[in-house]
C-alpha cells in the first residue's frame, strides 16, 4: 500500500491566486478543454485530443516559507498559459507551424513563442519577477536552438502578440464577469493608448485625397527608442524624412497579420502624413513640365 500510495500534497492556501484564470478553468471557458483536477506529472498540451493538461495546483505548492509558496501559485498559472500559447497555434486557430520533432528549428520557435507569450501575459498580471526569471532561462537554452535558423526568429514577436491578445481577450471575458477592470484596457491607460486614441482620430482625418493615389518609393511604421512611431518614406526618389505617428496607430500596425490590409494601412498612414510633401512634389514637377514646354 505504500508503493502504491499517491504523493503527500500540500493544499492551496497561502499560494497565489487569480480569479479570472480559476474561473476559466472551472467554467472550461478556454478555446480547448484545460484539465487542472488530476495528479500528473507535468503540463502539456495534446494537439490529438485538443485538451491542456496541468498539474493540480496542490503539485506547485513546494516552497519553504510564505513568499514562496505565494509565489509557487504564480508558477502554477505561468505553466497553464505556456500550454494554453500552444493550443491557440492550431490550423483552425492562429495556424502556426509547429515542427514535426522535438528539437527542431520548428519545435524551438514554438517553445519560444509558448513561453514568451506565457511571460507577456504574467507581466500583465502582475507576476513576481521569479517568475519571469524562470520564464528567461527556459527561453535561453531555445534562442540557442534557433540560432541557426534565424529567419524563424523574426516572426516570433508577431506570433507571440497573436497569442497573448487572444489569452488576454479571454481573461478579460472573465474579469468582466468577476466586475474586474480588463486587463487590456487598463494596459491601455497606462502607456496612454486612451490619450493617443483622439491624436489617431485628427490623423486620419487630415487631408489625403491627392496622396492616397501615391505610389511611395519605400515606406515604413517603426517604433523609436522613446517607446513612440514615427513613419518614413520615400516618393519618385524623394526622401520624405520621418514623422511621429499616435501610439494606437503603430500598435494597431504592429499587431496586424501580415497580408494586404496591413499594406494598406501603411501607404495610407504614409499618404495621410505626407499629403504636404506629395502635393509639393507633383507641383513641382508640373511646373518643371510647363516651365520646359514654355522654352520649347
Amino acid at each position: 500500500m505504500d508503493r502504491f500510495r499517491g504523493p503527500q500534497l500540500r493544499d492551496t492556501a497561502g499560494m497565489y491566486e487569480n480569479r479570472a484564470l480559476d474561473r476559466m478553468f472551472e467554467r472550461q471557458e478556454w478555446i480547448c478543454r484545460v484539465q487542472t483536477d488530476k495528479i500528473v506529472d507535468g503540463a502539456f498540451y495534446s494537439p490529438a485530443r485538443d485538451i491542456v493538461i496541468v498539474p493540480k495546483k496542490e503539485q506547485f505548492n513546494i516552497g519553504k516559507n510564505a513568499e514562496e509558496i505565494f509565489k509557487d501559485g504564480m508558477e502554477y498559472y505561468s505553466s497553464a498559459l505556456h500550454e494554453m500559447t500552444h493550443s491557440t497555434g492550431t490550423a483552425n486557430r492562429l495556424n502556426r507551424d509547429k515542427g514535426a520533432k522535438f528539437g527542431d528549428a520548428k519545435y524551438a520557435k514554438e517553445e519560444l513563442v509558448a513561453e514568451l507569450t506565457a511571460a507577456m501575459v504574467g507581466n500583465a498580471l502582475g507576476f513576481d519577477k521569479r517568475i519571469l526569471n524562470n520564464n528567461a532561462a527556459y527561453m535561453d537554452g531555445w534562442i540557442n536552438a534557433l540560432r541557426e535558423e534565424p529567419k524563424f526568429i523574426v516572426s516570433v514577436m508577431a506570433d507571440v502578440n497573436k497569442a497573448s491578445k487572444m489569452i488576454l481577450e479571454k481573461i478579460d471575458e472573465q474579469k468582466i464577469a468577476l466586475g474586474e477592470t480588463p486587463i487590456l484596457t487598463e494596459n491601455q491607460r497606462k502607456v496612454g493608448l486612451d490619450q493617443s486614441a483622439d491624436a489617431a482620430k485628427k490623423e486620419w482625418q487630415q487631408p489625403h485625397d491627392i496622396a492616397l493615389s501615391a505610389k511611395f518609393d519605400s515606406a515604413s511604421i517603426y517604433k523609436r527608442m522613446d517607446g513612440g512611431y514615427a513613419v518614413r518614406a520615400t516618393f519618385e526618389g524623394q526622401d520624405l524624412g520621418v514623422k511621429p505617428i499616435s501610439k494606437i496607430t503603430g500598435i494597431r500596425y504592429e499587431m496586424m497579420p501580415t497580408g494586404a490590409l496591413k499594406d494598406q494601412m501603411l501607404h495610407d498612414t504614409v499618404a495621410r502624413k505626407f499629403v504636404g510633401e506629395v502635393r509639393e512634389i507633383r507641383e513641382q514637377k508640373q511646373q518643371n513640365k510647363e516651365s520646359k514646354g514654355l522654352k520649347l
